[in-house]
């Protein structure tokens, strides 16, 4: 069978089973607990359709394309650190890392982006996705994969990407020093708050009506106020430091483009309000 026929039969089921839990009346949290014996088929299509596929999937079959969004609205939460395991627990920091990272790899899919565009997009991940590539087991690392597909084709599109630099004669970070220790935590810091807000803000533009994201918003413009002033002070933090011109030029042209998107989606934002 085609792969894109196998895609819709995959699609069609899911569109039917959810279609019958919303007309008993189901929770979310009620249909997601139904809906398990689906979540192997959605994952490999989620891995396997690409983009403008997924999109005519969304559009046929209203059901699959609102499993999509309560998996999304699932993820979020669980980037966000809102959703918790029973008996309290916030779910840990793997899976919290692996949400953000999917939930963002999925939201430039949507606008059509891969590749070296994803990956400069994504710069902000990084760190993230090294810890969990170097710290977590082969074994937690490869369900890490399977429940968030948006982490696993990031990882592979890191690791083509590495792959093709190392073929290279120079690299463009084969004389970067090591970074002072006095500037490593800002300088993580700034990435990985840089990339919480580019999802945020992603999240705000891509939720039904500003009226429902309030909240979320209001946190978003603390949280962009500081990020700005954090990044302001960058430039006396290298002085400080006597950085080599090489890295601070590096780590300027990782965080300007950073900054342009920011503004760009915090604009869009503010005009969605008004």
């Amino acid at each position: 069978m085609p792969e894109t026929e196998a895609h819709r039969r995959v699609a069609s089921r899911i569109d039917a089973k959810i279609k019958q839990l919303e007309a008993r009346g189901l929770l979310e949290v009620e249909i997601l607990r139904a809906m398990a014996e689906h979540m192997p088929d959605f994952h490999h299509l989620m891995v396997t359709a690409p983009g403008p596929e997924m999109d005519t999937l969304c559009a046929e079959f209203t059901g699959f394309y609102r499993f999509a969004k309560i998996l999304e609205t699932l993820a979020s939460g669980i980037a966000a650190g809102k959703v918790k395991v029973p008996g309290g627990r916030t779910i840990n920091d793997e899976h919290r890392l692996a949400a953000a990272i999917d939930l963002r790899v999925r939201q430039l899919e949507a606008q059509g982006m891969g590749g070296a565009a994803l990956l400069e997009h994504m710069v902000g991940h990084v760190l993230d996705l090294q810890r969990l590539w170097s710290t977590t087991s082969d074994e937690t690392l490869a369900f890490l994969c399977r429940e968030y597909p948006g982490l696993y084709r990031y990882g592979m599109l890191m690791e083509e990407a590495a792959e093709a630099e190392s073929k290279k004669a120079t690299t463009a970070y084969g004389h970067l020093p090591e970074l002072p220790v006095s500037l490593k935590a800002p300088v993580a810091q700034l990435l990985t708050k840089g990339a919480a807000l580019e999802r945020g803000l992603q999240t705000v533009l891509d939720a039904r009506g500003p009226q429902d994201m309030w909240v979320e918003m209001e946190i978003l413009e603390g949280q962009h106020q500081e990020w700005t002033v954090q990044l302001a002070g960058l430039s006396g933090d290298f002085l400080a430091a006597n950085m080599p011109e090489e890295a601070c030029g590096i780590l300027n042209r990782i965080f300007e483009p950073m900054a342009q998107r920011i503004d760009h989606l915090h604009r869009r934002v503010i005009a969605k309000q008004n």
